[in-house]
């Protein structure tokens, strides 16, 4: 791996005191990678370990996965759990079982895996929560963050002597480490990850545990990985004791990247106060105070719900910009801002509005959505029908766009035969019926050339929407994802709308 230094790395394939993962692991991680996989195949291999097999059959029947019918024998299991998260959650028991307690060396193990089973108990909630299909990827992903300490423990224990480890912030400890071993434990867990064959999303998110922006994390792996390295902030909030500043700022993170707002949060760490006790149940650990979780589940909830109130005095502020941007627009129609052909905004009254409309979506999480719109084939109609005829197709465009949306919607052309839509409020689902609309009344339009032939018009359309699906770091990325939407729309046969998140599901 990258910037493992080689005398580190060595040393990690010479450990032989750390354990590797039993043929039982190594099993479940090639079923996991078999795309023929199917649950007769995980059943006969999970049935082979009685240990495993309990530990399964006990959270099918557990509460984290409520079902009015128990299981009563495995396969009824497996087709409660489903065939991924059941691989998931076998890999979680296995790996869990291989790391042995070696008291002799003074790491607090069960400090460890209160760690551990907590920031993977916020990663299962959180992705449910968040809509996401992998809630059990998350949870072992979130479980297994921190191995790198187990490893830096057996490789250099010298580390760990002057400091106490589970009493600092892991960002903080994860500087501490780097001065002494010029590499940290996200990255030898990582690398360690590696070895053991495990999928790369779950490396990645190993490796950037501590990266919410994600700016180091490519972006096919960058929201699995930000709710992994919120389940560590969650983590240092709830274990060093959370105080106001704490919370607020991981309240602020939770709301800004994953659209939870604080309130709600506050129910959740109600819910991870029920939760984390089953869980360290079925991995057969005692290591939690119930009133501890209590009492920190009650003080979160508190800072939190105080935090909400001030988020609606938010709303109020709110209201007032909203009125102040509606006085705002109506200087956009100034000529500066004006499109000399077509009438609608330019490019630069479009940039104007969109840095005031996604700093209002991102702060306040109300839902934004852009349509690119590129008429098909205009180079060849200004090629066959001369320039007047295209002149007067982008002035029936630059029309039809705007006869098509809200009044407080804008419509702006932004370069050549490219339009660009922006639609304040309009959620995934609404922002496609009107991309629709759009490509059937085109179907529908045409102009007149000079010879007095009808030029028929189509569009293709790109959609991008911040909202409860998707949300982006900046204006450019969430341009860069509408244009990525249309280049599909042109890429696959035109006169079509294609949405950013129907490419991400693909």
């Amino acid at each position: 791996m990258k910037n493992m230094p080689e005398d580190i790395a060595a040393r990690l394939k010479t450990c032989t005191s750390f354990p590797s993962p039993p043929p039982i692991a190594l099993q479940v991680i090639e079923l996991a990678q078999n795309p023929e996989t199917d649950l007769g195949t995980v059943a006969n291999t999970i049935s082979a370990d009685p240990a495993l097999t309990s530990k399964v059959m006990r959270i099918a029947n557990s509460a984290l996965y409520a079902r009015r019918r128990q299981s009563s024998n495995l396969r009824q299991a497996l087709i409660v759990l489903g065939l991924n998260a059941t691989l998931t959650l076998a890999l979680s028991f296995t790996l869990v079982a291989t790391i042995d307690e070696d008291p002799e060396k003074g790491l607090d193990l069960d400090a460890y895996w209160r760690r551990a089973l907590l920031a993977a108990t916020w990663g299962k909630l959180l992705a449910s929560e968040s809509g996401r299909r992998d809630p059990e990827e998350i949870f072992l992903a979130a479980l297994l963050q921190d191995i790198g300490m187990l490893a830096v423990h057996k490789i250099a224990p010298e580390v760990y002597d002057e400091i106490s480890p589970f009493q600092m912030a892991h960002l903080e400890l994860a500087e501490y480490e780097k001065s002494q071993l010029k590499v940290d434990h996200r990255m030898i867990g990582a690398w360690l990850l590696k070895e053991w064959r495990l999928p790369d999303h779950i490396v990645r998110a190993v490796k950037y545990s501590h990266d919410i922006a994600g700016n180091g994390v490519e972006a096919e792996f960058r929201g699995f990985a930000r709710i992994v390295s919120i389940c560590s902030e969650l983590a240092d909030v709830w274990l060093l004791k959370p105080d106001q500043n704490a919370m607020q700022r991981v309240g602020k993170e939770v709301s800004r990247h994953l659209g939870i707002l604080p309130n709600r949060l506050a129910e959740m760490f109600e819910t991870i106060g029920q939760q984390v006790p089953v869980t360290q149940g079925i991995f057969e650990m005692d290591i939690f105070d119930g009133s501890q979780l209590q009492e920190i589940s009650d003080t979160a909830r508190e800072i939190l719900t105080i935090r909400n109130l001030h988020a609606i005095q938010d709303q109020a502020d709110l209201r007032k910009r909203a009125t102040k941007l509606e006085s705002e627009n109506e200087e956009l129609k100034d000529e500066s801002h004006r499109d000399g052909l077509t009438g609608v905004h330019n490019r630069r009254g479009f940039e104007a509005r969109l840095d005031k409309e996604f700093e209002m979506s991102s702060v306040h999480h109300w839902p934004l959505s852009m349509i690119f719109v590129d008429v098909d084939r205009f180079k060849q109609i200004n090629d066959n029908h001369g320039h007047q005829t295209g002149d007067a197709m982008l002035q029936e465009v630059g029309t039809l766009l705007a006869d098509n949306v809200r009044e407080q919607d804008l419509v702006a052309r932004y370069g050549g035969d490219e339009f660009v839509l922006l639609l304040p409020g309009s959620d995934d689902q609404e922002v496609e019926a009107v991309a629709k609309r759009l490509v059937d009344t085109a179907r529908a339009k045409s102009v007149r050339d000079g010879n007095g032939n009808d030029v028929s018009i189509t569009l293709s359309i790109g959609v991008a929407t911040q909202g409860d699906q998707t949300r982006f770091e900046s204006t450019k990325e969430f341009l860069a994802a509408a244009d990525e939407a249309l280049y599909h729309s042109k890429r696959n046969g035109r006169d079509r709308a294609t949405t950013y998140v129907s490419i991400k599901a693909a």
